[in-house]
């Protein structure tokens, strides 16, 4: 069967000295990268700075090739791109840089700044009033400002509140779901991706945790104000007019 052949080439160090136990982490990375698994095969180890050296099956070439292309412009399906941030993470970890060839004529198809890369800049950080949802599961210490744990679903929010509001949480630790406002800081990555880094709970409420039918049948037992016999377009009418 025919097959095309790439290098992925870490300008760092040489295969006599590289951790085998690191190797295969960027082997997986890479694997990750270029999908199409059951056609990207493992060759040789080239010497020189690591070049790991793999063969694509000739029907998987182009899609390989496209998916290499849109990591390279952002647009790729998340998997990849994750891929690719943790092969440039390992080799700013590792003071290298990377490169991926194509092998029959060297062409470079994508580059890997690694040691190259900029720092990051401080995340954006935005502070303002808000409300989350969730189960007190931890609650305690010896400061004025108690520190809280909330959980909603899978995520853990961590926040802090006062004495006061503290002892009257601990009613309800690993109980109901309860929706706690306050004061939020808020901060976005460099992916622009945001999350909560502190919540102050300034107050709390129960949530209403009864099925819906049950709030609906309540709704419909209560006696609305406005009778069949009035003129309730009439009276709101007169309303709007002053009257």
């Amino acid at each position: 069967m025919a097959e095309t052949e790439f290098c992925f080439k870490i300008n760092a160090y040489s295969p006599e000295t590289f951790p085998m136990e690191r190797l295969g982490q960027y082997m997986a990375d890479l694997g990750a990268m270029l999908g199409q698994q059951n056609s990207v095969h493992f060759v040789v180890l080239r010497e020189g700075s690591t070049g790991i050296v793999h063969r694509v099956s000739q029907e998987a070439v182009t899609k390989v090739e496209q998916t290499v292309f849109e990591v390279s412009r952002g647009e790729a399906e998340v998997v990849h791109l994750n891929a690719y941030r943790e092969i440039n993470k390992r080799l700013k970890e590792d003071n290298a840089t990377g490169v991926l060839l194509r092998g029959d004529n060297s062409a470079q198809l994508l580059d890997f700044p690694g040691r190259n890369e900029p720092e990051p800049s401080a995340p954006d950080a935005v502070t303002q009033s808000g409300f989350i949802d969730g189960v007190v599961i931890s609650l305690g210490g010896k400061d004025n400002t108690v520190p809280v744990r909330i959980q909603a679903d899978d995520v853990i929010y961590r926040c802090t509140t006062s004495r006061e509001i503290a002892r009257l949480l601990g009613s309800y630790i690993y109980g109901d779901e309860l929706r706690l406002s306050g004061e939020g800081k808020w901060l976005r990555n460099s992916e622009g991706e945001w999350s909560l880094e502190l919540f102050k709970i300034q107050s709390f409420e129960l949530l209403d945790v009864r099925p819906l039918s049950e709030v609906i049948r309540e709704l419909r037992s209560i006696a609305g104000e406005w009778s069949s016999e009035r003129d309730a377009w009439g009276e709101l009418q007169n309303l709007r007019n002053g009257e």
